[in-house]
């Protein structure tokens, strides 16, 4: 039995793991009689350890990055901004509003940022976060070795696919996911129409909801 690397309690290997891809040696090419570019390189995995419950705070954890950034874009999008810095010629109500508007858009940030740091008492979250599996003792090896962090170069950043393949999602989290990702949908299609006919700020409420639903729809079924 292993540990998790995140907080030290037993945990076999499994779909919970998180995998890190490197690559070194890479060489890009430009193959005969037909102008394409061909890249080689040598990859190489290092499947961290990890327990259920730090994969699931792993993902709380992208969950409040990803609302802090659609809260932000949200924000920016109605038209409050433009009325906090003063570029529409606010009425002093207006402004106090807008202030107040800022200071909701901030709070998924400051979870966020609270997440990071380790600051809240919740047992769900992973003590370490995600990125603390890059001083695992394989990888920090294989980096001195001159390997680069990556599956490949380029466009070939994201991580290798875990071996273990997760359970299929069972019915009732398929139509939870389906649902929020048609809520998601109609809310995406309903954003340049709200905005194009001057509902500046319900549009920004749209594009929130939109990035929430789709990202909490996609966390309905496991992750490869």
């Amino acid at each position: 039995m292993r540990e998790c690397w995140f907080c030290g309690e037993e945990t076999p290997r499994s779909w919970h793991d998180h995998v890190l891809g490197l690559h070194k040696d890479a060489d890009t090419t430009m193959t005969p009689f037909v102008i394409v570019l061909r890249s080689t390189w040598q990859m190489e995995t290092v499947s961290v350890p990890r327990c259920a419950r730090c994969h699931t705070g792993h993902q709380l954890e992208r969950t409040a990055a990803v609302l802090s950034l659609a809260a932000l874009i949200a924000y920016a999008a109605s038209g409050q901004l433009d009325r906090l810095l003063g570029i529409l010629s606010p009425s002093t109500g207006e402004r106090v509003v807008a202030a107040i508007w800022a200071a909701v858009a901030c709070l998924p940030g400051l979870v966020w940022f609270a997440i990071r740091l380790g600051r809240l008492p919740w047992q769900r979250l992973a003590p370490r976060r995600r990125g603390y599996a890059r001083h695992h003792p394989e990888y920090v090896e294989l980096r001195a070795d001159g390997w680069k962090p990556g599956a490949g170069p380029l466009h070939y950043w994201r991580s290798p696919p875990n071996p273990h393949h997760p359970p299929p999602a069972n019915r009732p989290r398929r139509l939870i996911g389906g649902s929020f990702e048609l809520l998601g949908a109609a809310c995406g299609l309903a954003v340049p129409v709200a905005y194009f006919t001057g509902y500046e700020e319900l549009a920004g409420v749209l594009i929130a909801a939109t990035a929430g639903l789709l990202f909490v729809a996609s966390k309905f079924k496991p992750e490869d």
